[in-house]
């Protein structure tokens, strides 16, 4: 099993990508720790996953409840082996000129901000014990513009620095930091634009050069191998999983 005996922390845990990412780290040995704003789903999910698996309500835009996610994993398993930095929204569509001021500091701070904060707590505890393997969840949206995302757009690319930056600075502390750049995957974000109407549907497939959307399973796929120590040697990369999408 790729993650035997490793102690994983997943944020946006309760559903989409990071729910899927919970369940194949269990099957691959793993024990999880579950972060989500949505107790209700995160609860369940814990449940579902068994004895091996738990969950914190959190607030990712908060530091102290960040630091105190953190401390508590490692009060139970005495260290943290991975975590995946996957909680994300992806903001009101509009025009730059039409995005309000707080509109766009809650995407900040949801999407970036979080991520800082996740790494700054989790990167210290693993300098602690002198390894580690982080993945953060950025976007196809990470590398290039999107008209009406701006928000979006801007947190991604820079969840991309922050993932090469904090890998430059932690090569000699045995710590790996990478991004994974889903594209359009079937996830209650992507559900939230379908359920405008199937002409939406078919205007975002018609964009996916494959012609279908991605399923939350195939990223984590490649999440988990990049947690895995078969990618020793994998770190600062930026790992598009869109199926050619980024190519066109």
């Amino acid at each position: 099993m790729l993650l035997e005996h490793k102690v994983v922390l997943i944020t946006g845990a309760a559903s989409g990508i990071g729910e899927a990412t919970a369940r194949l780290c269990i099957e691959e040995g793993a024990a999880v720790w579950l972060a989500d704003l949505n107790e209700e789903k995160g609860v369940v999910l814990a449940r579902a996953l068994g004895d091996k698996a738990a969950f914190t309500q959190c607030d990712v835009t908060d530091e102290q409840q960040v630091a105190s996610l953190v401390d508590e994993v490692v009060e139970r398993y005495h260290r943290l082996d991975c975590a995946v930095n996957n909680a994300g929204i992806s903001g009101s569509p509009d025009a730059i000129e039409n995005i309000s001021l707080e509109n766009w500091q809650q995407v900040m701070n949801v999407n970036l901000t979080s991520v800082f904060l996740c790494l700054k707590h989790e990167l210290k505890q693993m300098q602690r014990q002198g390894s580690g393997a982080i993945v953060n969840i950025s976007s196809e949206s990470g590398l290039i513009g999107e008209p009406n995302m701006a928000g979006y757009c801007a947190t991604k690319h820079g969840v991309l620095g922050l993932s090469k930056t904090a890998a430059l600075e932690n090569v000699k502390n045995g710590i790996r930091v990478n991004a994974v750049l889903p594209g359009s995957v079937r996830t209650p974000m992507l559900d939230q634009f379908l359920d405008l109407g199937p002409d939406v549907e078919k205007m975002i497939l018609e964009s996916v050069p494959c012609g279908r959307f991605g399923q939350p399973e195939e990223i984590a796929q490649n999440v988990v191998w990049l947690c895995s120590d078969r990618a020793s040697y994998v770190s600062g990369s930026a790992m598009s999983v869109d199926y050619a999408n980024v190519c066109r």
